[in-house]
Formats: structure tokens, sequence, C-alpha cells
């Protein structure tokens, strides 16, 4: 069987990946219009700021795709599919057939319609190549505006620091991570990172991109004027379904898939970025991991697995500061219980959200203790009434309430 993937980032490779531990003799190729071996995304703010040089950040080395019988087509970008035929057109002209297509192609950077987009000096940040551009760029700036203060915002302006880049952060929302975080922990956030030297200013939107010909600030809607030589749009993002219109898939937000991860079309399937699964495109690693997992399974025809939708739940740093968000974290009802835990010295805050007596939601900012165990308690669904007010204290033992 021949298994072509659009797409080499995570969701791709995952696919890829996981057909083979399944198949030892399927033929898988994947077609990326990126000249970089997968790379995860979360890590361009290293490239970004000098920290690492692009080899150093691939997840797996050519070696192993070669090893693993995983062909990898770099700087080949499909432009088009045509499912009667099973075929893939190139953009060089060539064509490739498949007999299970997996569209893995993720998602571009939203641009806001903001007056003066169009100068000098205005990024986004998606690829590989936008990063080492913009790390050439800081060479002639001083001084960086970054509109949008989500995950990768809030990143991509510590590494603009780290280049010796006055940087400052323009959030339309009143708080930072408004989905991972409430109010006491974005506020708490908010601190850590301006003590590192970024400014955070909320709650104001971004009308129009000052300077002639190049960049030299931003007017704000509330009429302030913020001055910069760089501006860095990082507003969020929109599923690349150009391919599956043209196609004639279904497409809503995304490409639009069963719970087998299949999409209106037989034989092609999608995963990541890219894929909507009832009315949701979820945009986040965890869920790319699970959907990429689950259609190359089934796209093997071996076993069916059923995709059932992922509890948000993210891991990672920002700005070198440890944050866990997972399930409900700003939960609306009398049905829901908060326990919280704060320390604003040591820029530690704590939460987990109950109802009924089980986790549905926790924040852990500024600390790990505790994330693995809670995730479990969250998942195995243990009631932890008895516990609730000692839960979250650093010398809880965990093992009073859990089964490993």
């Amino acid at each position: 069987m021949h298994v072509v993937i659009v797409g080499g980032g995570v969701a791709g490779v995952t696919a890829a990946r996981t057909i083979r531990e399944n198949d030892p003799k399927a033929e898988i190729s994947v077609y990326t219009d990126e000249n970089h071996l997968y790379y995860p995304r979360p890590r361009l703010y290293e490239i970004l700021s000098g920290e690492a040089r692009p080899q150093e950040i691939y997840m797996f080395s050519g070696e192993w795709y070669e090893k693993n019988g995983i062909k990898v087509h770099l700087d080949k970008k499909v432009v088009g599919v045509e499912t009667a035929k099973k075929e893939l057109l190139l953009e060089d002209r060539s064509r490739v057939t498949y007999e299970k297509l997996l569209l893995a192609n993720g998602a571009r950077s939203v641009v806001p319609p903001i007056k003066g987009v169009e100068k000098t000096g205005v990024f986004t940040l998606r690829s590989m190549k936008d990063a080492l551009i913009i790390k050439e760029y800081t060479k002639k700036t001083g001084k960086a505006i970054i509109i949008g203060g989500g995950l990768l915002g809030l990143e991509f302006a510590a590494s603009l620091r780290k280049l010796g880049q006055q940087v400052e952060v323009v959030e339309i929302f009143p708080r930072l991570l408004p989905r991972q975080l409430d109010q006491d922990g974005a506020t708490i956030l908010k601190d850590q990172i301006e003590a590192r030297g970024i400014n955070i200013v909320l709650g104001v939107k971004t009308e129009e991109i000052l300077g002639k010909k190049r960049v030299s600030g931003i007017l704000l809607d509330n009429g302030k004027e913020l001055s910069g030589n760089l501006v860095l749009i990082s507003a969020g993002v929109r599923s690349n379904t150009d391919l599956a219109v043209e196609a004639g898939i279904k497409v809503g937000k995304g490409v639009v898939v069963d719970q087998n991860l299949e999409t209106s079309v037989n034989n092609v399937y999608a995963a990541g970025d890219v894929a909507e699964f009832q009315g949701r495109v979820y945009g986040i690693i965890p869920a790319a991991l699970e959907q990429a997992k689950i259609a190359a399974i089934n796209m093997l025809e071996k076993e069916k697995q059923n995709y059932k939708g992922t509890i948000p739940s993210n891991t990672l740093k920002i700005v070198g500061i440890d944050l866990t968000s997972m399930g409900i974290v700003n939960p609306e009802g009398p049905q829901y219980e908060e326990i919280r835990k704060i320390d604003k010295e040591k820029g530690v805050y704590k939460k987990i959200v109950l109802e009924q007596g089980k986790i549905v939601g926790a924040i852990i900012l500024g600390d790990t203790k505790g994330v693995t165990p809670i995730k479990k308690l969250m998942d195995q669904k243990i009631d932890v009434t008895k516990y609730k007010d000692s839960l979250l204290e650093d010398n809880f033992d965990y093992r009073r309430v859990l089964t490993w």
C-alpha cells in the first residue's frame, strides 16, 4: 500500500512513524514545501534567538527516515489533489499516485486587516525560513513590537529580547493567555514576564502600522503610539484548506473529518491543525499527535479506532516559566469548585477545578511539582473530595490517592 502524506510537521511525521510501526511493508511518502526535516514548531524561538541552528532542532535525523523507509520529499509543494484518479499534482507539474492520502498540511498565520501591514519590517513567524529572515533583520533594528500575546507571541518576544531588542507585546484581550489561564494566573505571568524586561500592553487593538515604507511604530485604538522598527504579528492561525476546497472535499473552519479522521472523500484523511472535528480545530500538539496516530491506524484498514476529541492540555515553558494548563480552567456554573494556591513572590500559581469531587481542569504556573499526578487523577476521574484542601501543598503525597 502506498500512503502519501502532505505535510512534514508533527501530524505528518507522527502518522508516518505509526504506519511504519504497524506495517513494515507499507510504502510511505511525505511531501512538504519546507526545505527542512520535521522540527517542533514551538522550538522556532531558539532559531530566532540564535540559541540553536536549524539541524539542532530536527526531531529525527535523515538517517532515521532512511532506516524506517519513510521517503521525505523536501521543497515539493503539492498544488492539487485529483481524488477520482488518486493523484497529487506538484508545483513542478509532476504527479504522484496514492492509495491512501493524509492531509497534514497544517495552518498559516493570520494577518489581521491592519492599515500599513504591507510595510517593510512587518513579519509573521510560522516556519524555519521566517525565523531565519527575522533574525537577520534584527541586525538593523533596536525595538520590536509583537502584536498578539499568545503562547508563541510571548516566546518570540523573549527571543527578540535575547537578541538585544527592546520588546513590547500588544494583546487585544484584557489578560494574557485567556484560554490557558484565569485572571489570577495571567496577572502573575504578566509580572514575571515584565520582570524579564518585556513590556506588556493589554486590552488594546492595533489600528495602524506607522512609517513611510519601513515600520516606525504602531497606532493603538486608544490613540497611543508605540515606536518600533520591527513588528511581528502573532495573531493566531487558520487551517490550510485550499487544497481540500479545490479537490471538492468538505471544509468548514478546517478540513472536516469523521471519528475515523476520514474526510468526505473516501481514502482521504486529515490530522493536525488542518483538521476540523465536530466543529473544532484544536490547534494544539496533543491533538495533532492523537489524530495522527488514529488516522494512521485507520488508513491501514487492519482495525478501526475512533477519535473522540482531545482534552486541551499544554505543558511548556513561556519565557523560561513553566506552565501546565489542562481541561476546564475558566469554569462557568455552580457545579464547579476551584481550589487555589498563590505565591506571588516566587511567581507560582496553582489551581484545580473540581466537578462532583473530580478534577476536570488545572493550572500549574511557575512550578512542575504535581503536574503528572494531577493529570493522572484527572484522567482516572478519581474523587479527591477528602484531599482537596491539601492537594496543592508541596509536600502532598499523591500515593495516598493514586494507583500508579
